[in-house]
């Protein structure tokens, strides 16, 4: 028992909050406690079996003095203390009996049995835990073994690769281990390790990447198979079959998991992978709405590549299961977005089938593509994007795509059959303004319609003359039968016979106006791409702005952390300025104790001196008793200034005391004092027998 330890005193009613005092004093044989009412009281050394010493620093004592911050601390740091703890119980302790010691002390008591089988494997994993055998209480090692060095000594990546290797049978603590590998040196994990060491357990900071693009390079395909398992979790929502959604899962709050803006990068990542890799192939499956729509722009964009993109079969068969999902009717995409999808895709890949064939891939994946992109959009949306690049070399291009039943090849040609069947090849949103442009008040000014021929010339007339020229009888008008029911109304054409300069004119002003119907197309699709891009642009501004939200809860997290740490600092700064204060007191208390033992000392040597006198003066002669007892009297009066008082006088007859008196032969009733003793401070409770005084029995 040391100066600043506490004291709890039980009651018989077990409520010991009025009776924790703390120690002031230790003398040999007692302590004086102060108690919470200010009393000081002393209690008897060794304390009895009621009493419960409690030392400075021990979780009971912090649970005592600082019960919030225990509890903080176990709460970041529970194997640390259930190690301390194991260390105050013994050395030895079951995870039961550590179990009833946290609830004895405030703490772990909303854990559950699962919990605590974790914290086994944990404390394991501490280089001052052992067990002897499986399933035997825990033991505290004062010397560290740590039978998982090797594992802590890996680098981050093969510790990671050792922690996503399945193992059916390995060494409690051996996962622990390699996880606080990879903590360790987590900054040199890549954003796919990254992820999924956060999937496999191991305690790391915030997504510390900020990029827009992701790469598998040099990932292992276990870490692979990692990742998007917990991808697969996060992504869940938006696969449900009723009600999907698009909001983050809540697992992505978690610290150390990817931000909610980079999961649709990191899928992108994965499906674009130029390898075979099993994982990337079930990354494919995951994705729906916007976040599909995307994969799909990506995989394109692999196909768009200059020279021949590596691993183009890997792109085909991911695009293939990925372009289902991203023209499906889905709750997260609007008709409008899905249709602006559809358009850029289906353009992109009529003009990639365009594209010289020295630039193309020598190999059928392209053609397989641009057949799965042009059979998978909707019907409108082709007829849109086939109108607009309406051409021969088009249609050669089309032959070279795989022939399907109802694939992409058939249907783009049957588009481009009745777009060609149309006046003009025009498609239907321009159907009216070259209609206007065929009209007479679209023309020069006035006259009959001309019927036009599907390749755009004018019909010849079937009169050649003029009215001038013609004979009386005949009439300038004259019924046209070559032209079938549905060109002519009520299946007879009337063509009137005009000049041929008039002609001219009227096919100039057709041309013109044919001119400003393409112009006008043009216009119309430089406004949709034009539209495209700042909605992808107003896109990229909301992701940023979410980005700088999410940073700024980041800063704001981090400021709290920060504030919460100050707080810590502070506090430990005042129990180490209060253990401080109470180790001076226990300093004083000790010094005087010292110097209490030390007068004790010279007091006894003093005693031995005058036992030594008044033996002399007990055995001397005649002659020289009278002056020895004047010694004696002269010594034994120093003595008493000292507080040294004598233990009966020679050849007195008194009662038996144990403490005061010494016999040769035994305790009896009665005795006779041979030698006188002497006492420290007697008739006090901090009576000290300096020598005892010698007797002998009384002789019957």
């Amino acid at each position: 028992m040391e100066s600043g330890y506490l004291v709890i005193r039980r009651q018989g009613n077990g409520n010991s909050n009025d009776c924790v005092g703390t120690v002031r004093l230790v003398e040999d044989d007692n302590a004086v406690v102060e108690w919470p009412d200010g009393q000081q009281t002393r209690i008897p050394l060794p304390v009895a079996s009621d009493v419960t010493v409690v030392p400075v620093g021990s979780l009971q004592y912090r649970s005592l003095r600082d019960a919030k911050a225990l509890r903080k601390e176990f709460a970041e740091s529970p194997v640390s203390v259930l190690v301390t703890l194991l260390s105050e119980m013994g050395g030895e302790a079951s995870i039961k009996e550590l179990k009833g010691r946290t609830r004895e002390l405030g703490l772990a008591s909303e854990h559950n049995s699962a919990w605590w089988v974790r914290m086994r494997e944990r404390m394991l994993a501490h280089p001052h835990v052992a067990e002897s055998r499986p399933g035997e209480p825990l033991r505290f090692l004062d010397k560290p073994v740590d039978p998982f060095a090797e594992e802590r000594a890996l680098l981050a990546r093969e510790a990671l690769e050792a922690l996503a290797t399945p193992a059916t049978k390995q060494a409690r603590g051996r996962r622990e281990a390699l996880r606080e590998a990879v903590a360790k040196e987590a900054s040199e994990l890549s954003p796919y390790e990254y992820v999924a060491a956060h999937a496999l357990g191991v305690a790391l900071q915030s997504w510390p990447f900020d990029e827009t693009a992701y790469t598998t390079q040099s990932v292992s395909e276990r870490v692979l198979a990692a990742a998007v398992e917990f991808l697969a979790e996060v992504t869940t929502p938006q696969r449900r079959a009723k009600n999907p959604v698009a909001a983050p899962s809540s697992k992505l709050s978690k610290p150390g998991a990817p931000s909610p803006h980079a999961v649709t990068p990191l899928l992108v990542g994965l499906v674009t992978t130029p390898v075979e890799s099993a994982a990337a192939d079930q990354a494919a499956k995951l994705p729906r709405g916007l976040a599909a729509q995307e994969c799909v722009m990506a995989v394109m964009a692999g196909f768009e590549e200059p020279e021949h993109p590596a691993g183009s079969e890997h792109l085909l068969r991911r695009g293939a299961a990925l372009l289902q999902w991203s023209v499906a009717e889905n709750s997260l995409v609007t008709a409008e977005q899905r249709d602006a999808f559809g358009e850029e895709l289906c353009s992109r890949a009529l003009r990639l089938l365009l594209r010289p064939t020295e630039l193309a891939p020598s190999q059928g994946s392209l053609y397989e593509w641009v057949d799965l992109v042009l059979g998978a959009v909707p019907d409108h949306v082709l007829q849109h994007a086939t109108a607009t690049i309406v051409s021969d070399d088009l249609k050669a291009a089309l032959e070279m795509l795989p022939d399907r039943p109802n694939g992409g090849r058939d249907r783009a040609t049957r588009l481009m059959t009745s777009l060609s069947s149309r006046p003009d090849g025009a498609d239907p949103a321009s159907k009216s303004q070259e209609d206007s442009a065929q009209t007479p008040e679209a023309g020069a000014g006035g006259g009959p319609e001309i019927p036009v021929h599907e390749a755009g010339q004018a019909i010849e007339p079937k009169v050649q003359s003029s009215p001038a020229s013609a004979p009386a009888d005949s009439s300038v008008w004259e019924t046209d039968t070559s032209y079938g029911a549905a060109d002519t109304p009520e299946s007879a054409g009337i063509v009137q016979a005009f000049p041929q300069e008039e002609r001219a004119r009227y096919e100039a002003a057709l041309d013109q106006e044919r001119a400003v119907a393409r112009a006008l197309r043009g216009e119309r699709d430089d406004l949709r791409q034009e539209l495209t891009t700042l909605q992808s642009r107003c896109d990229r501004a909301d992701e940023e702005i979410s980005t700088l939200r999410e940073q700024l809860g980041i800063a704001s997290a981090n400021l709290a952390d920060v504030t919460r740490r100050a707080e810590a600092l502070t506090r430990k700064a005042q129990r180490q300025e209060e253990e401080l204060r109470q180790g001076r007191q226990a300093g004083r208390a000790a010094s005087q104790s010292q110097l209490r033992h030390a007068r004790i000392d010279g007091l006894k040597v003093l005693a031995t001196v005058l036992v030594e006198v008044a033996d002399q003066a007990i055995h001397t002669t005649t002659d020289e008793s009278a002056s020895a007892h004047a010694l004696y009297r002269r010594v034994l009066a120093q003595a008493s200034a000292a507080g040294l008082t004598g233990i009966g006088a020679a050849g007195e007859e008194v009662d038996f005391h144990p403490v005061h008196h010494q016999s040769r032969t035994g305790p009896t009733a009665r005795v006779v004092v041979e030698r006188p003793g002497f006492a420290w401070q007697a008739g006090t409770p901090q009576e000290v027998v300096l020598v005892p005084a010698l007797v002998r029995p009384v002789e019957q």
